[in-house]
């Protein structure tokens, strides 16, 4: 494949190199620009319905984000029907691929889902499901998916019209994973540590990604002494009322740096990851290239 003009859309991007939003986007996005292809990234503005901590938090953080968000959506669409562009990227099912990408008549389409648009496309009605992922399906060239379980989740939800539709597209890649040197600032933070057993949690302070399980899982590890949260969001205040109640010494780091993170997940004994928001988690990748043991909180909690 020579160089072509292509673009990606996305709800999700770095606002800036230090963001952990998107990173994965990012990361494909400079992998392309490196095989010579010139990249018209196609985003929403900071500030706006998408974004951290989540759609579904901004805005009932405040309501009026929902039109913006509307807006966003339509102006997109518009951009992506008048680009001359050779083929498009859609990173999330929906709205990056339906609506909006769908709109380049004239451009091959990928369309990549990572996890919350399949929650969505699972949890509508069957009607406008089968709509989108008719429009989805017969319009994109490539559907990919970053799990196995993302995939039959979906699968589950279709008919045998439409899953036959979906499977002639559809396969499944993780996420392109990008990882900064952070040895030394880890070897930095596990040195301050001492002899403390620590386990870390990375992600959203939100209800999917069920940090309360991570907070009694280390209640009654016991070989674990300390728990450091990575990030923040409206469940920070009863996240941390739970773990004074179950006696964890919990530290809040709140949102920061990616960079900053990382270190943290090298420096810990232990990654605990309970949620149930994610198909292939980007957290539990970069735990195990730093090499932090991974403890996952299914329905039976196991550690791998």
């Amino acid at each position: 494949m020579g160089s072509m003009r292509m673009a990606v859309v996305t709800t999700s991007w770095p606002a800036d190199a230090s963001d952990p939003a998107g990173h994965f986007v990012r990361a494909e996005a400079r992998a392309l620009e490196q095989l010579g292809h010139e990249v018209l990234v196609v985003a929403p503005p900071t500030g706006g319905a998408f974004g951290w901590p989540g759609v579904a938090a901004r805005v009932r953080e405040r309501p009026a984000r929902a039109l913006g968000g509307i807006g966003w959506v339509l102006c997109a669409r518009a951009q992506m029907r008048s680009a001359t562009v050779e083929r498009v990227v859609a990173h999330w099912a929906v709205p990056c691929a339906w609506p909006i990408a769908i709109a380049a008549r004239t451009a091959t389409l990928e369309a990549v889902s990572h996890g919350a648009d399949v929650r969505l496309l699972t949890a509508i009605p069957a009607p406008m499901r089968r709509l989108a992922v008719a429009a989805i399906a017969s319009r994109a060239e490539r559907w990919r998916f970053v799990s196995d379980g993302l995939l039959e989740a979906l699968l589950r939800s279709l008919d045998r019209e439409m899953r036959a539709r979906v499977r002639r597209v559809a396969f499944v890649q993780p996420a392109r994973l990008e990882l900064p040197d952070v040895r030394r600032a880890a070897a930095e933070r596990r040195l301050r540590l001492g002899n403390a057993r620590v386990a870390v949690s990375v992600g959203r302070l939100v209800a999917s990604k069920r940090v309360d399980r991570v907070i009694e899982y280390v209640a009654q590890a016991l070989d674990l002494d300390a728990l450091v949260i990575v990030g923040d969001g409206p469940e920070r205040e009863r996240l941390q009322r739970m773990a004074r109640d179950r006696g964890v010494r919990a530290r809040f780091v709140g949102k920061i740096a990616r960079e900053e993170a990382l270190a943290w997940i090298g420096a810990a004994d232990a990654l605990v990851h309970a949620s149930e928001a994610e198909g292939m988690s980007t957290v539990v990748r970069e735990a195990e290239s730093l090499g932090t043991r991974v403890v996952r909180l299914g329905p039976m909690a196991s550690a791998i």
